[in-house]
């Protein structure tokens, strides 16, 4: 149940538990959220053949419906169902109502009709919902430099997280400020306009619309519209032998005959190479595979091989150059560091959280880089921002420091001298960035050990942006990987020694790299590009790398639960702190709804004990 919304149990009523309440309250300020009678049809008007089929279905369009409004079923004030010959030996709706509810007892009203709209319906249900409408509270005002400002719940940092944890908090009734120290939200986020009128993302790019369920739902909440990632047509390969090899995106490379007896060996992501090497490339990925998904997420630590590296593990299996190049290819893409740089453990558990390293790969259904925002994934940070209160992001104001009295109290400085007083503070920074901040007392030693030890890939962005989509016009797709570089991987839309060029040398290394994967027949159109974005997240002081730190042998295993821990009014949130989707806009949005829901939880607590003294 919302805190908003208090359901009552008068005395001199029938007890009505567990399914409904008779009386429902609203406390503003909030909105309140009027669904249409919700039938059990799929988006194509299909309706299941059997009756619970149904009602679960009409239940999950009813989900569907409060979530485009920003509601869950927890903001419900009052439930109608219409059901077709209604028998009471037949009560299946209950039974998907108080799962769908989940604890919530709204009032409820049974229609027992002869029909509904249409034959085929036999289940109909409706909601009135309200939701703290947070832009109608009385804004916040930033105080003055040296001033201080007093709130339930200070949140540092204002990208996905962050904000998530802001809005969850506030939503549930406390006052929250997000303190960010750019002059813009969105962190790793970041769209930036082109001069025709388009926009590009030098930061978080993709979504999927199946296991993102998260961000597909701020999609839909948001109404913002989603681009198919292009994979029609060929991809192309740069390796060490020659200049580009060829292969078609999800087919079996034209090196090896279709029919030989390895063929079946073959993937997406092996260039023509011979046979054996081929064979050993997908024996080490499918062993990857396999592996990873033995991993309990909840406790990744017990699956060993933290003891060694990577590109260690990859050679104890037994792999071949090629394999060990492929290895190296995958973390310099996924991560933005070498194979030799994190722990075998790490990258199994990051693959598992989000499903699988080929799902994590993947750029077609399912995958992780399956769908990209025509506005730019920064319009979900932005969105987020816009429906907390007003005043609620204060930018430009990089914390310096963060105390917390013995009382409890937690105040935290930013780098004018202005002081936030709250009751918890939310920590949504790259853990390696901890140490940018003064903790007293000083982070416990665990925490310490896994910030100081942890390490942000090197990342780098350029986009480029041509009148027209030439690599098409010759059959490709616009993805390649490279193993010579600079750049690892590239998309239809690297290296640490690359960074060391100048940006005409970085911008003319990139175009020569194109030409060799491209061949020279496209190389006029490849250097003669409108307008070029580029990014490095290591020049970042606030990011200091991308996507997300990876950790080197013997960390997660030795100090890896410290990761999520509380320090006493602190908390920590961020894509790395996820369960799933780590890395991923994804793994943020998860990550700061679990700090929320620890900071309301340990609020709430407070709230009861300090009642239950009076």
């Amino acid at each position: 149940m919302a805190p908003h919304v208090t359901t009552i149990d008068p005395s001199a009523l029938k007890d009505c538990k567990p399914y409904y309440s008779p009386v429902a309250t609203v406390q503003g300020p909030v909105k309140f959220i009027y669904t249409a009678g919700q039938v059990g049809r799929d988006k194509d008007g299909v309706v299941p053949e059997s009756y619970e089929q149904e009602v679960e279905l009409a239940f999950q369009n009813l989900s569907d419906a409060l979530l485009a409004a920003g509601a869950t079923a927890a903001d419900i004030v009052k439930v109608t169902y219409y059901i077709v010959n209604y028998s009471p030996k037949n009560r299946y709706h209950a039974q998907v109502l108080l799962k769908f509810m989940n604890g919530h007892r709204p009032p409820s009203t049974l229609v027992p009709v002869p029909a509904l709209a249409v034959p085929e319906y036999h289940f109909e249900v409706e909601a009135v919902a309200a939701v703290r409408d947070l832009t109608a509270i009385p804004p916040i005002v930033r105080p003055s430099a040296l001033g201080s400002l007093s709130v339930d719940v200070v949140v540092v940092g204002g990208g996905l997280s962050g904000l998530q944890a802001a809005y969850d908090v506030q939503k549930a009734g406390y006052s929250c400020i997000v303190l960010e120290a750019r002059d813009r939200v969105g962190g790793k986020t970041w769209s930036r306009p082109t001069k025709g009128g388009s926009i590009v993302d030098v930061g978080a790019a993709w979504i999927n619309d199946s296991n993102q369920s998260k961000m597909f739902a701020l999609t839909k909440k948001f109404n913002l519209e989603l681009i198919e990632q292009n994979t029609n047509g060929n991809c192309a390969a740069h390796v060490p032998e020659k200049e580009s090899i060829v292969f078609r995106y999800g087919e079996v490379p034209a090196v090896v005959e279709e029919n030989s007896p390895t063929s079946f060996l073959l993937s997406t992501d092996i260039p023509q190479w011979g046979e054996k090497d081929v064979a050993d490339i997908v024996r080490i990925r499918d062993g990857f595979e396999e592996l990873c998904h033995t991993i309990d997420i909840q406790n990744p630590w017990a699956a060993g091989n933290d003891d060694v590296t990577l590109e260690e593990f990859v050679k104890q299996q037994g792999a071949g150059v090629k394999a060990i190049a492929t290895a190296a290819i995958w973390t310099r893409a996924m991560l933005g560091c070498e194979p030799s740089e994190l722990s075998a453990l790490y990258f199994l558990d990051y693959c598992k959280s989000g499903g699988g390293l080929l799902q994590m790969r993947s750029d077609q259904k399912n995958g992780g880089q399956y769908l990209r925002l025509r506005t730019g994934t920064q319009s979900f940070s932005k969105k987020i921002a816009e429906t907390i209160v007003p005043g609620s992001v204060i930018l430009e104001a990089p914390v310096s420091r963060i105390f917390q009295s013995r009382s409890g109290v937690a105040i935290v400085t930013t780098e004018d001298g202005t002081r936030y007083h709250a009751k918890k503070v939310v920590v949504s920074i790259p853990t390696p960035t901890y140490k940018q901040i003064t903790f007293q007392p000083p982070l416990p030693l665990n925490k310490l050990k896994y910030s100081s030890n942890s390490m942000l890939g090197y990342y780098a962005k350029m986009i480029l942006i041509w009148d027209q989509p030439w690599w098409r016009k010759s059959g490709y797709c616009g993805m390649t990987q490279s193993f010579v570089g600079p750049a690892s991987v590239t998309r239809d839309t690297t290296r640490r020694d690359w960074s060391k060029l100048s940006a005409a040398g970085r911008k003319e290394a990139i175009l020569s790299q194109l030409v060799a994967l491209f061949g020279a027949g496209n190389e006029a159109d490849i250097r003669a590009p409108t307008e070029v974005f580029e990014q490095e997240w290591v020049k970042d002081p606030w990011s200091q790398g991308c996507p997300c730190p990876v950790t080197p042998p013997n960390i997660m295993s030795d100090v890896g639960k410290a990761l999520r821990e509380p320090f006493d009014a602190i908390h920590f949130v961020g894509t790395e702190t996820s369960f799933e989707w780590k890395g991923y806009m994804e793994g943020a949005i998860r990550s700061g709804e679990r700090g929320a829901a620890e900071v309301v939880e340990a609020l709430s607590n407070k709230g009861a004990k300090a009642m239950a003294k009076l």
